[in-house]
């Protein structure tokens, strides 16, 4: 990235290892929804001319000297790296909630370079992110396991009990693997909304055989429809994968008595606060929870879900390019015209 909403391939210099670290050849590497709006928008966190990209998968190619690999990883391997770096002292940590660590960066930006590139450096505080692939799981469809962890957290944190009837608000990458998970979780019921009619027949033409019913959601953000759908009783879990305030208010006014609300999509950080019905949440005694990023644990369990459910998963991914025509991939997903976008340098 050169600038906001720019690109050039250049030749850089090869990464040196650190003696704690290691060097990724780069099989392939996954467009997050973070790297798409620091492209448009610009963040501090990347500063221009930078290299994007926190979903890498690709070989240890180079190992330094005083660096500690995790179990069951050895140069040469193929692995996936997991892009929230994390102290492993703290409360949180210490806990198992390595998402909430009080020191956590993220992998791609400052101070580390991404890996839309050839060759990336691993960070020393990186090294126990990087996690064995299964030796068959191609290299495309197991870059999603960062993006699929955090989804997986956010199904964990809505709590799906059997026999519940779910309803996922945004059809991208993350509500098409949400969906997924939650049919696998016993629901009774799985329904998917967006206001984007593309968008949506994208994801159905994914993830349409876990889903009971889809909707484009109507002038009220989709509510009525989501009554409708369930008798007038509105459905027991809900889970906002959409950045968007009016489907945060949706959410509250759709939602059964008692149900559970879970908003996964974060607001643009110059503009997080949301015009919410408290009254909706006090007279249904709704609980509205929230759920960003992936534990080690949540990690570890992609890796077994993504070899089970490959061929339904891997529909998911719907592009993949080569490094040279990354801002293509850009312009792909402003479009609207595919899911996950995949770089193969």
């Amino acid at each position: 990235m050169t600038a906001v909403d720019a690109v050039e391939i250049r030749k850089a210099p090869e990464p040196k290892v650190d003696p704690e670290g290691a060097i990724l050849r780069i099989e392939a590497c996954g467009i997050c929804g973070t790297d798409a709006r620091t492209f448009f928008n610009g963040d501090p966190k990347a500063p221009a001319p930078w290299i994007l990209g926190h979903e890498p998968v690709g070989v240890l190619e180079e190992v330094g000297r005083d660096a500690l690999l995790p179990p069951g990883v050895r140069k040469g391997d193929r692995v996936f790296l997991g892009s929230i770096l994390t102290c492993g002292r703290c409360h949180w940590c210490m806990d198992g909630y390595q998402n909430l660590c009080d020191e956590h960066l993220l992998y791609g930006y400052d101070p580390f370079p991404g890996a839309y590139a050839e060759y990336a450096a691993v960070p020393p505080i990186a090294m126990k992110n990087l996690i064995p692939l299964p030796p068959d799981l191609p290299s495309d469809l197991a870059t999603v396991a960062d993006p699929f962890a955090c989804a997986l957290n956010g199904i964990e944190v809505l709590d799906i009990r059997i026999g519940d009837t779910v309803v996922i608000i945004g059809s991208g990458p993350i509500g098409c693997w949400q969906a997924v998970m939650a049919r696998d979780c016993g629901a009774g019921k799985v329904f998917l909304t967006d206001v984007n009619r593309q968008r949506l027949d994208i994801a159905l033409g994914a993830v349409g055989a876990f889903v009971d019913d889809a909707w484009v959601a109507a002038a009220d953000n989709g509510v009525a429809q989501a009554l409708e759908h369930t008798g007038g009783k509105g459905p027991e879990r809900i889970i906002v994968a959409a950045p968007s305030k009016q489907a945060q208010q949706a959410a509250l006014e759709m939602a059964a008595k008692r149900a559970r609300v879970v908003y996964f999509a974060g607001l643009p950080k110059h503009d997080p606060v949301s015009p919410l019905d408290m009254n909706q949440l006090h007279y249904k005694e709704l609980s509205i929870l929230g759920a960003y990023g992936a534990t080690h644990r949540q990690y570890r369990l992609t890796m077994d879900y993504l070899e089970r459910r490959r061929d339904e998963l891997a529909a998911v991914v719907t592009h993949r390019f080569p490094l040279e025509k990354i801002g293509e991939a850009f312009e792909t997903i402003r479009s609207g015209s595919g899911l996950k976008m995949v770089v193969i340098p």
